[in-house]
């Protein structure tokens, strides 16, 4: 792959990312009860979806951005680990969803990598 064709490359993989993650939360957002029942499947409260989309939507604005780009990764990655946790405490260790986020969390990190092929420093593609 050409050096400028990393960059490109790292932001299709981050916008495909983005736009799963943030279709995620607005269904938390505006049909929580869509999602009500899964909640109280893996023994949390419905109440706590807004929360989770508003740590989705913010992750998601900081991964986007140059300068807060490792910030929004490191968040987004440890809400994709605490849902793995979550499925894998009640014992659903390699069910669909548990592969769905492994799958982005390695996608987002190949994004954020590959954004900054160009100078060599994660992050900071020109």
């Amino acid at each position: 792959m050409s050096v400028s064709a990393r960059p490109r490359a790292g932001w299709i993989c981050s916008i495909l990312v983005s736009a799963l993650l943030l279709a995620d939360a607005l269904v938390m957002l505006l049909a929580p009860d869509v999602l009500a029942g899964a909640q109280e499947h893996i023994g949390y409260p419905p109440g706590q979806l807004p929360y989770l989309a508003w740590i989705l939507i913010l992750g998601v604005g900081a991964f986007l951005t140059r300068r807060l780009g490792a910030m929004g990764c490191a968040v987004l990655t440890a809400f994709l680990g605490g849902a793995v946790a979550s499925h894998a405490r009640i014992g659903e260790a390699l069910s669909v969803p548990v592969l769905i986020c492994g799958l982005l969390g390695v996608l987002l990190w190949v994004g954020w990598l590959m954004r900054g092929a160009v100078t060599g420093a994660p992050g900071t593609a020109s």
